[in-house]
């Protein structure tokens, strides 16, 4: 299907999201679709969101649900045919759906999706708009920095998601470090490609970390408990901590996923907490699971330290919150981290995994309050300068014109090969 001509403004785009609305799901694409939407439609972008997955009592008018409740008999046949691919294709099947009436009934511009399981692939040549696809986590990136297995699914997996970003009219990627990790993985030139960082929402001075109201002995958390946000490294830097620092408390602020070790085998959170730290230091961690992001940055302002241990990033958006907060910050340099924090300027840097690093510079500010006010105060000047909601979407809307008027009628890239083994025309 050809793409049709540009819409004049306002500009109409759809965001497919993992769910909706933002406070009720610990996720990052939900979380940047959260921030970005309101920032664009200061600037007059008629957004919508598409989701498998709309949750509470009333649905929103710009929420449209995608459906995959089918339940015929070719739906049940395809499944035990195709147990990998048909799930896939029948949830674009339904977002085709979705997009076509939107695009009848508003003049929908293009569609925003992510790189998962190459959506785009399924889609290209059926949509009448352009598709952007935004790298939040490729798997050959994430499925790896959780500890996930390079099975026959894995590579499957990767695959498929080359050959969506080859069906994508364009990307844009939330880091350098992302972007140029894709290219050379999948050796991709990935010509219309920019870099955009996530948004984060400002936060006003008045409101902002403050040394004279914090808990100088507190240190927090805010990620899952699993290998890719290095849950397990915070507890081993906690029990580094404690062995120096004995007032020192922590709280953690996120669900328990489970850690996979380097053997395969996987701990909650509770059972990790039991064999790596003593009771007297276990009475001294606070689990608090999933906590809608008001309450956790309440939680972050009453400690000294903020902690980002993640052995992956592609962005980093619980450190970039804490910067916009003014929370002086201690990260790893896993993936984009290293793009958000200067050592030494704006926070300070632990190598990735390394709990022992990690713990030490949780001490140095720990022993130094006047240093870590210092580094919370850049942090807040450098974070509302980058990431700011208003600066994202201009530099996203600007994006967005961009393809909208030099739209190709053909995916930029064409495969040499089918995708997989699916079999090539199930539906329309």
């Amino acid at each position: 299907m050809a793409h049709t001509a540009p819409q004049s403004d306002p500009l109409s785009i759809a965001l497919l999201t993992p769910g909706w609305p933002p406070e009720a799901m610990a996720n990052g694409i939900i979380s940047y679709a959260g921030t970005l939407i309101p920032a664009l439609q200061e600037l007059g972008v008629r957004c919508n969101v598409l989701t498998a997955r709309p949750m509470g009592d009333r649905v929103e008018p710009f929420v449209h649900p995608v459906r995959t409740n089918d339940r015929s008999l070719r739906s049940r046949i395809m499944w035990r045919l195709d147990p990998a691919g048909w799930p896939h294709r029948s949830f674009c099947r339904e977002l085709l759906r979705q997009v076509r009436r939107l695009h009848g009934e508003q003049g929908l511009g293009l569609l925003e999706l992510e790189e998962s399981y190459g959506w785009p692939r399924l889609l290209v040549g059926k949509v009448p708009v352009p598709m952007i696809v935004r790298l939040h986590g490729p798997w050959f990136l994430n499925g790896a920095a959780n500890g996930v297995p390079r099975d026959e699914a894995f590579h499957l997996r990767d695959r498929w998601e080359k050959e969506g970003m080859l069906a994508a009219n364009a990307l844009t990627a939330p880091s350098r470090h992302v972007l140029e990790q894709t290219r050379a993985h999948f050796g991709l030139e990935l010509p219309d490609a920019q870099v955009i960082a996530n948004p984060v929402e400002t936060v006003a001075s008045a409101n902002r970390w403050k040394l004279q109201a914090c808990d100088r002995n507190r240190i927090v958390f805010v990620g899952r408990f699993d290998r890719h946000k290095g849950g397990d490294t915070m507890i081993d830097a906690f029990a580094h901590v404690r062995r120096q620092h004995p007032d020192a408390r922590l709280d953690f602020i996120g669900p328990d996923r489970g850690y996979i070790d380097d053997d395969g085998r996987t701990w909650m959170f509770d059972e990790y907490l039991r064999e790596r730290l003593s009771g007297a230091d276990r009475s001294q961690v606070t689990y608090h699971g999933f906590m809608p992001l008001p309450k956790a940055a309440e939680l972050r302002k009453r400690a000294l330290v903020t902690v980002a241990p993640s052995r992956y990033e592609t962005f980093g958006i619980a450190a970039a919150e804490a910067m916009m907060a003014g929370c002086p910050l201690v990260v790893s340099d896993g993936g984009a981290l290293a793009e958000l924090v200067q050592n030494g300027r704006n926070g300070s840097m632990a190598r990735a995994g390394d709990a022992a690093d990690v713990g030490d510079q949780v001490l140095s500010l720990l022993r130094n309050h006047g240093r870590a006010a210092e580094l919370g105060e850049q942090a807040a000047a450098d974070a509302t300068q980058r990431y700011a909601p208003t600066v994202v979407a201009r530099l996203m809307l600007d994006f967005y014109r961009r393809v909208l008027h030099h739209p190709p009628t053909a995916p930029r890239h064409r495969t040499s090969a089918p995708a997989s083994n699916e079999p090539a025309k199930v539906w329309a």
